[in-house]
Order: structure tokens, then sequence, then C-alpha cells
């Protein structure tokens, strides 16, 4: 009777096996459709699904081959790959949350607006963002980026920000960057649909050159 019952369990478990998308072993032919299948079957997380997606892309672009993988141990790897980086990215974190603090003192920066429009037959985002000198002395340039996140704290998009204007002590200005949008990119497409409200920025300073010639950093 126990021979019986395993006889019949191994055909269930091999058909459980080859139909679960995610125990296939990848193949080039075939991977746009097990990717469909692996969303279709709501098994694994939106955020994972991306993280697979672009993982073999540029692997595939690189000229790596994954044949003999499945998806399953794909994912893995890309989890101990993100895993390992954890630690890096919290000291990062702590060295950019120290480095915004020691600099607001001379130095705040906002983003106040996000407007999607066409400029030049051309989709861009249009960011005004507004420079407040603290300071008594006057900034002659401002290097750093902005960070917009979702509410979880993950980073959606960064923009590169620098400011080579004159900037007088004690005083604010605002000035709007164009960036081109890109409808095949999932960051761009988030920060379109979302208010800039659902949207939870950082300024990330680099550095700031006053007029005097001190260079903060």
């Amino acid at each position: 009777m126990r021979r019986l019952l395993i006889f019949l369990l191994i055909p269930s478990l091999l058909f459980f096996s080859c139909n679960d998308p995610m125990r296939r072993n990848y193949n080039a032919a075939t991977y746009e459709k097990d990717l469909q299948e692996i969303r279709e079957s709501n098994k694994v997380d939106y955020e994972d699904i991306e993280l697979l997606n672009k993982y073999i892309i540029v692997l595939r672009l690189a000229g790596n081959d994954l044949q003999g993988k499945s998806y399953s141990e794909i994912l893995d790897k890309i989890k101990e790959i993100k895993k390992a980086n954890t630690t890096e990215s919290y000291h990062f974190k702590i060295e950019q949350e120290s480095k915004r603090e020691r600099m607001s003192s001379f130095l705040t920066v906002n983003l106040n607006e996000k407007i999607f429009s066409k400029i030049n037959n051309k989709d861009c985002f249009s960011y005004t963002v507004t420079f407040q000198n603290n300071s008594s002395k006057n900034i002659k340039m401002i290097v750093g980026s902005i960070s917009m996140n979702d509410l979880l704290d993950k980073e959606i998009k960064k923009i590169d920000i620098v400011f080579d204007e004159k900037l007088k002590a004690n005083s604010t200005l605002k000035k709007t960057y164009t960036v081109n949008y890109n409808g095949g990119e999932e960051g761009d497409k988030r920060i379109r649909a979302k208010n800039l409200s659902a949207i939870r920025v950082e300024w990330n300073p680099e550095k700031i050159v006053f007029e005097d010639g001190r260079l903060l950093k």
C-alpha cells in the first residue's frame, strides 16, 4: 500500500514541478512567455518579477549564459546579491543622512513642483527646485541629487542637480530642471502617475562651493 501511494504521488509532483513556471529552466526562446506565466501565477511579488526581468536582460546583454538554471534559482541568486549589498547600502544611507544634517545649516534644497509636459515635441518632466542659502556667505556652486522614493523609502528615480549661479547670503532662488521622459523605464512611469504628495523626496548634497573659495563636502 505504501509503495502504491509513493507511485501515485510521483507523477503528481512531476506535474506540479513542470507546471510551476518558476521551476522551469531559463530558455531564451520561451523567456517572455515564461515571464508572463510567472506574473499570472500570482505566486511571485511584483518587485521580485521586475528584479528577475532586469537581471536576466542585463546578463543577456553582457553575453552571460543562464541556460540550465531555473527561474527560482536565478531569483534566489538575485536575493543573495541584494542581501550582501544591504549592509553597504545601510552605511551609505547613514553617511548621506549625516552629510545632509551637517550641510543643512548652510543650505536647504526642496523639490516644489513636478510637471509632465511636451517640450520641442518631446515628453519631459519639469522639476522646480528651491535653493535656500542659510549662511552669511555667497554660494557659487551647488552639486548633489534629488531622490524620489516611494512611501516605503525605496528609490524610484534620482535626478542630478548642478546649480552654478550666484546664490546670495540668506537668500532663496528657484530653478527649473527639465529631464526627458522615458516611457520604457518603470521609474519614469511611476513618477508620472504619482502626485508629489505621494513621493518621499530626499536631497543628497555632494558639495557646496562658496564665493570666497571655501569648499564644503
